[in-house]
């Protein structure tokens, strides 16, 4: 047990008492960054990404090959929308970086004069070029490949080497030979051990599994408390609205149940890695953890993967344009870096829990809700969103969305119908299925298929989604990871 402890005291994130995530509370003041040589005066403690859009400045990068506009997506350090130029270090994850004085921030530039003109010109007649042509055209000779392949690597649009002196100075340590007694201390710090299970994600699937794990086991979630992705923002709006929240019987549920499961006191032998991610997975047993104190090495008999799932822009027409943020995104922009939309309209469609706590959570901070439906049902929450004051387009769907400057025009019309609707907003929130998270069961050799109906690489079969590896190890995926709708997830728990 002594050794358990010790593990846990290791691994646990150190939260802060409002329940923030790794950039913390924003507290009361100002700081100034070099933004593409002005000054821009920001609120402290958000990141990177949320000031510049409380700027009005959306795009934040520009996609490889075509050029296209970027702008916050996931808010997760997950896609690489907000990929920019720090401190004159390329390809750095805005919205992961919190800002503090002095800081200067760029758009990537793609690194030649002729960069940006020919990516037009591709985006503009992107159907004569073949896909991968750039590595299947003009193989032979050699000199003739490199000099196209030179010619060609400004499309990647990932910006110029770092500045002289951006990495400056060795980290410390770094270079200084360390005695035998500091190394074996250093690697034994590193290595966790064995857990006879390890639980990844604690929201509702994750902790009901946590709360049956035996033996040594470990709960690990990149938030910094417990209750998965929705559990902040459901706070907030519990809070903001008050008895009202039973008028989303939704959300209520979703609430108490959240709250119900996330209050539950861990057993003994159970440790908690909150603000901690599982970055890497090694046949058979080995996984590598990333949290605020440096990478660890650990090793399981069992895991149960319950990362639940990544936001899906949807099918349409400009579903990359800046101003479009999926549902978990917009969770954390808000409840973890503070993003301020009073007074903002914002336009939230598409299905299920998170339709409808997305839109009461930009209510609760402020804004000025316009909601679309592309189900039907829903009517005790239909006849909430009137009484809130939230403009209504029921049974619409996204066919199109188009930017210009600061605000976005989606085009919504009815399956199969010809009346259409346009709404222009600052901030469009589109809650389609999400993507199952399967990244680690894969790199641990699991067996996944492709099912559209499931949202992404899901196990073959979704009431059997325990499995043992060829190296020994049980996986068991479940939750949204497993291709599980919220609504499911969450009733499965109220079990």
């Amino acid at each position: 047990m002594l050794a358990v402890a010790r593990a846990v005291a290791y691994v646990c994130a150190e939260s802060n008492p409002n329940g923030e995530g790794r950039l913390g509370a924003a507290t009361p003041g100002t700081v100034t960054i070099l933004f593409e040589g002005r000054d821009l005066s920001v609120r402290e403690g958000t990141s990177v990404a949320v000031a510049l859009w409380e700027k009005n400045v959306r795009v934040l990068s520009h996609s490889p090959k075509y050029g296209h506009p970027r702008g916050l997506y996931c808010a997760r350090g997950h896609c690489t929308s907000c990929l920019m130029r720090i401190d004159g270090v390329p390809n750095v994850r805005a919205c992961e970086t919190p800002v503090r004085d002095g800081l200067r921030v760029q758009r990537q530039d793609p690194g030649a004069f002729y960069g940006r003109p020919l990516q037009r010109v591709m985006a503009a007649a992107g159907q004569v070029f073949p896909v991968g042509f750039y590595y299947k055209w003009f193989t032979r000779p050699a000199w003739l490949s490199r000099c196209f392949l030179r010619l060609i690597r400004p499309l990647t649009g990932v910006g110029r080497l770092p500045d002289r002196g951006a990495w400056s100075g060795p980290a410390a340590g770094v270079g200084e030979p360390a005695s035998d007694g500091a190394a074996a201390a250093s690697l034994a710090r590193r290595d966790l051990g064995l857990f006879d299970c390890v639980v990844v994600g604690a929201g509702a699937a994750g902790l009901a599994a946590a709360a049956h794990a035996s033996g040594r086991a470990l709960l690990v979630d990149d938030h910094a408390t417990l209750g998965g992705q929705r559990r902040g923002a459901l706070d907030a709006v519990a809070a903001a609205l008050g008895q009202d929240l039973a008028r989303l019987p939704v959300l209520a549920g979703a609430h108490a149940t959240l709250s119900r499961a996330a209050g539950l006191q861990p057993r003994s032998g159970l440790g908690l890695a909150l603000g901690g991610v599982i970055v890497g997975a090694y046949e058979p047993d080995l996984l590598l953890l990333r949290d605020q104190r440096g990478l660890s090495l650990l090793r399981t008999r069992r895991l149960v993967w319950a990362a639940g799932a990544l936001d899906a822009s949807g099918g349409f027409a400009g579903n990359d344009r800046p101003g479009l943020l999926g549902p978990r995104g917009l969770y954390r922009a808000v409840t973890r870096d503070g993003l301020r939309v009073e007074g903002r309209r914002a336009l939230v469609t598409g299905v299920g829990l998170d339709l409808w706590l997305a839109a009461a959570l930009l209510h609760a901070r402020g804004a000025k809700v316009v909601i679309a439906p592309s189900e039907p049902g829903w009517p005790e929450e239909l006849k909430a969103a009137g009484a809130l004051g939230w403009t209504v387009h029921a049974g619409l769907r996204v066919e199109e969305a188009t930017a210009g400057g600061a605000d976005i025009e989606l085009r919504l019309g009815p399956p199969g119908g010809d009346a259409r609707t346009r709404v222009r907003c600052e901030l469009a929130v589109i809650c389609a299925r999400g993507k199952p998270a399967y990244d680690i069961p894969y790199q641990l050799g699991a067996r996944l298929i492709l099912d559209e109906s499931r949202g992404g690489y899901v196990p073959r079969e979704a009431d059997r989604v325990e499995s043992r590896l060829p190296g020994g190890l049980l996986l068991t995926v479940t939750g949204e990871a497993a291709g599980l709708p919220p609504g499911a997830v969450l009733a499965a728990a109220q079990r």
